[in-house]
């Protein structure tokens, strides 16, 4: 018998199932396009343990008789494609035939439809491809699919699964791209018995903004610049956000061609190209771009999953876009000055000229005027610190205490003292009386003591006193709350909603107060006692639920609040009053681990006058 032999239909459609259905939200993308494809004008959605025991979508569109339902159980039968042709011209989401008998092949499967003009509608049920049921039942006009128990029949795909809240976080961003590619369709939302999102059809699509607020938040899409161009071969409408409001992670971020979101290198890196010399390293634009081109020009038939896609003229592209993305981004105001004087506004002996336009490179031999703060800084800042190289005169007067390591090796710590970083003892660093003299690149505080220089960083300075307080609270369980007058309305994305309603104890232990307010949206009713100044406090609650969504937290109290107390700190580029240098500096001393942040990094570097004198060859 020779060793090559045909497959079984049972294996064929176990392999065509594991390229289709990867997870549920693979499931949902697929019948979320079906239903769209089918005129659907609301698409109804409902999950329970984040897709794996029941996904369900119904639609109101034209529906299937009987015949073209049990043909659509079959692989590779489409409405969609009659010749080889069409799929050079592909206009709708779905056209492989391969989604529903995948999805049945992995489920318990029960497809219900009914056509405008039957009287009836008719009902498939199935197992894992047997089909248990084929018959007439009650329906109204249009489909409805459920998938429960995804992947009962192979256990080991299971374990590829992610916890629940991030599997859930992907069905929410299924129906988010869904939602923004057909913005004529209703979408509703029920996860886990509670309805998480309901978005009504919007008829203008001028008006896709008022749907991006209910998905990315007002704040978020009041900051975006509109694209609009046209070139040769395409045309690309939509919104990317001001160079000043730059997001701290690429989620939010999202590329259609021919209103099918897809991913694609070479257009993501036209995007970051556009902001080239504008952003910070670690920082991402926030994009909804739409691309219209000749469906010829474009390959979805690339993967069974229709993600990826291969674009003709595909360097043009790139161009093009960069373009575009550079001339809405020339309409974005200017940033502010990279050096802040101590008070933290500029003064009137800043002269800050204009940045050049896009394409434009300035004259470096044109001399730019600075502060004398800026040259004062700079100076002080000129060469790097050298701890070791330090003299035995390095003394602090008023105790003749050395801030160098002079004890005996047998001597142990005292009281809570933790070993020393550079020599500095824990007693006489907490008793020293520092004097800040400046802000330098509105990042590190330059402090003076006696003939000795410290340079702190004031974010792992303030993540560290906000560590520390957060730890004590939460192990009092008495968090500092501030009670607000004037509670307000928080309006985070139906995924972002989730992630709170899972972890709302830990957000409370925080000191926050939050309270259902219907669909996703949350009253804020307390914030952090400690946070309860300007934006911070919503910051933090909504850069904790960012990290939560995205698994940068990991399991554990104290993961939770170190992240917390890195958001919730001043951050490096933040200008500083000369009060709240001192302040932090003070609050840093009191801190029972101050020499660094709870990540590790140094707070503060140590150099004197000699180590000055030495660096300029002067001793």
């Amino acid at each position: 018998m020779g060793k090559v032999r045909k497959l079984s239909e049972e294996m064929i459609r176990g392999i065509a199932a594991g390229e289709v259905v990867e997870r549920p939200a693979s499931v949902l993308k697929e019948l979320i396009e079906n239903a769209v494809d089918a005129g659907a004008t609301r698409v109804d959605v409902e999950w329970r343990e984040a897709g794996r025991k029941r996904l369900r979508v119904s639609d109101d569109g034209e529906g299937m008789t009987p015949e073209d339902a049990r043909l659509a159980l079959e692989r590779h039968a489409t409405s969609k494609i009659n010749v080889l042709d069409d799929l050079e011209r592909v206009g709708t989401f779905g056209f492989r035939g391969e989604a529903l008998p995948s999805i049945m092949a992995v489920s318990r499967f029960e497809l219900v439809t009914r056509t405008p003009g039957a009287q009836e509608g008719w009902a498939i049920r199935a197992e894992g491809s047997t089909v248990t049921f084929d018959g007439p039942a009650g329906a109204p006009v249009g489909t409805s699919v459920t998938a429960d128990d995804i992947f009962f029949g192979v256990p080991a795909r299971l374990k590829f699964l992610k916890t629940d809240a991030t599997e859930r976080s992907l069905l929410f961003r299924v129906v988010e791209d869904a939602s923004l590619a057909a913005p004529r369709v209703g979408f509703r939302v029920v996860s886990e018995g509670k309805e998480a999102l309901s978005l009504p059809a919007v008829d203008d699509p001028s008006r896709l903004l008022e749907r991006l607020e209910s998905l990315w938040g007002t704040e978020r899409v009041n900051g975006l610049k509109a694209v609009d161009e046209t070139g040769r071969y395409m045309s690309v409408r939509g919104w990317v956000s001001d160079v000043n409001e730059p997001q701290t992670t690429a989620r939010y971020q999202r590329f259609f061609v021919n209103r099918r979101v897809i991913t694609n290198r070479r257009l993501l890196h036209a995007l970051y190209d556009g902001y080239r010399g504008r952003l910070l390293v670690g920082r991402h634009p926030a994009a909804l771009l739409f691309l219209e081109l000749d469906p010829s020009l474009v390959d979805v038939n690339v993967h069974p999953a229709k993600r990826e896609v291969r674009l003709s003229h595909e360097s043009e592209a790139h161009d093009f876009l960069s373009r575009a993305v550079q001339n809405a981004l020339s309409r974005s105001v200017q940033a502010r000055a990279v050096f802040a004087p101590m008070g933290g506004t500029e003064t009137s002996e800043t002269i800050s000229s204009a940045s050049p336009a896009v394409g434009e490179l300035r004259d470096p031999f044109v001399p730019t005027k600075i502060t004398r703060f800026e040259s004062q800084s700079a100076f002080n800042l000129q060469a790097p610190l050298n701890p070791e190289d330090r003299s035995p005169a390095d003394q602090w007067a008023p105790g003749k205490e050395s801030f160098l390591v002079d004890r005996s090796p047998a001597e142990g710590p005292r009281g809570d003292e933790c070993p020393p970083v550079e020599g500095l003892r824990i007693h006489v660093f907490r008793s020293a009386r520092f004097e800040a003299v400046a802000q330098l690149y509105s990042t590190y505080i330059l402090a003076r003591l006696e003939n000795q220089f410290f340079l702190f960083d004031q974010h792992a300075a303030a993540e560290r006193v906000l560590y520390e307080t957060l730890f004590e609270q939460a192990t009092k369980e008495s968090p500092a709350k501030q009670a607000l007058l004037l509670p307000w309305l928080w309006e985070p994305s139906p995924e972002a909603s989730e992630i709170v309603r899972n972890q709302k104890s830990d957000f409370e232990k925080l000191g926050f107060g939050l309270e259902p307010f219907g669909g996703s949206a949350w009253r804020v009713v307390a914030v952090p006692g400690l946070l309860s100044e300007g934006n911070r406090a919503r910051a933090l609650l909504e850069g904790l639920v960012e990290d939560l969504l995205l698994g940068r937290i990991p399991r554990g109290w104290d993961a939770f609040i170190t992240r917390a107390a890195c958001r919730g700190s001043v951050k490096a580029g933040d200008p500083l009053t000369a009060e709240e240098m001192d302040r932090l500096i003070k609050d840093l001393q009191r801190a029972p681990r101050p020499w660094t942040c709870p990540h590790g990094r140094p707070a503060f570097l140590r150099f004197s006058d000699q180590d000055l004198a030495k660096r300029f060859r002067r001793i």
